[in-house]
């Protein structure tokens, strides 16, 4: 199936991101571990198991935090996290986000 780009192009940007979160499992997984609860990196890699590299990880943490669907209590200005980092899910964006999703779907 071929993709088409512009399907999302009359979504609200919110709804466009959101869909952009689901088209990697990565993120997903990721967002679902950190939903419960704050996790540092190492907590994090054991909820998820086997099923992603720590590379994977650490990109799909990238990504979320870059959405504004994750935090995490490192100062702003490192380009590295320091180890002991911790990850925390905005809930609050999740939720706000998915809704508006439902709104747009339902029309």
């Amino acid at each position: 199936m071929a993709r088409d780009d512009n399907l999302m192009k009359h979504a609200p940007a919110r709804v466009a991101l959101f869909q952009e979160l689901f088209s990697a499992p990565s993120r997903v997984l990721v967002l679902r571990a950190l939903l419960p609860r704050p996790l540092d990196f190492n907590e994090l890699f054991d909820v998820i198991g086997d099923t992603m590299s720590r590379p994977a990880v650490h990109a799909a943490l990238i990504d979320l935090r870059n959405m504004g669907y994750i935090e995490d209590d490192a100062p702003d200005d490192v380009l590295r996290r320091p180890a002991g980092t911790i990850f925390t899910a905005r809930r609050d964006l999740v939720t706000r986000d998915f809704g508006q999703v439902l709104e747009f779907v339902l029309g």
